[in-house]
């Protein structure tokens, strides 16, 4: 009698690579951080590492890339806004993921709580206050003390990432 197939393949490519893979079966929002710069000039980012992780004090974590042509923006930046776009907004989610200066464009941007930028026509954003900042290895854990929020369009649909690639909701 044959042996069964193993029911977990065995990794056929470089132990990085497979995680990152086996990590883009797991679907997320995508939201992006803003801040601005004390000269008043607005940066963004792309991300989909946006979690909840306390009601008190309310709390919110990102991950940056240490490699990051703006770490030293983000991993400095006291406040900031972390946007989270509905699924009509993968254009805009697309050009603020672009490696280095990506061409930021003002009219995707209002200001949010405490004058922060936030994009506009997102679902909601949240105002944050850094709290910590926290080494974690190739990335930087960031976490915000929420400061301000809203739900800019109740009932709107979440851009959502999955499989290395943006897609909605299905409900």
């Amino acid at each position: 009698m044959p042996a069964s197939a193993p029911k977990t393949p065995v990794l056929a490519v470089a132990p990085a690579l497979a995680f990152r893979q086996l990590m883009g079966q797991f679907a997320t929002g995508v939201a992006v951080v803003s801040h601005r710069a004390e000269g008043g000039a607005v940066s963004a980012m792309t991300i989909n590492s946006l979690v909840s992780v306390s009601l008190d004090p309310m709390l919110v974590s990102w991950n940056l890339k240490n490699a990051s042509s703006q770490f030293a923006a983000y991993a400095g930046a006291e406040r900031f806004a972390i946007s989270i776009l509905a699924e009509s907004q993968q254009a805009l989610a697309r050009r603020y993921a672009a490696r280095g200066d990506s061409t930021l464009l003002p009219e995707d941007f209002e200001d949010g709580a405490g004058g922060l930028p936030v994009v506009r026509d997102a679902l909601a954003y949240v105002a944050c206050r850094r709290f910590a900042v926290h080494p974690a290895g190739d990335h930087t854990l960031i976490l915000g003390e929420v400061t301000g929020m809203a739900q800019t369009a109740p009932g709107g649909r979440p851009l959502v990432f999955f499989g290395g690639r943006f897609g909605a909701l299905d409900a």
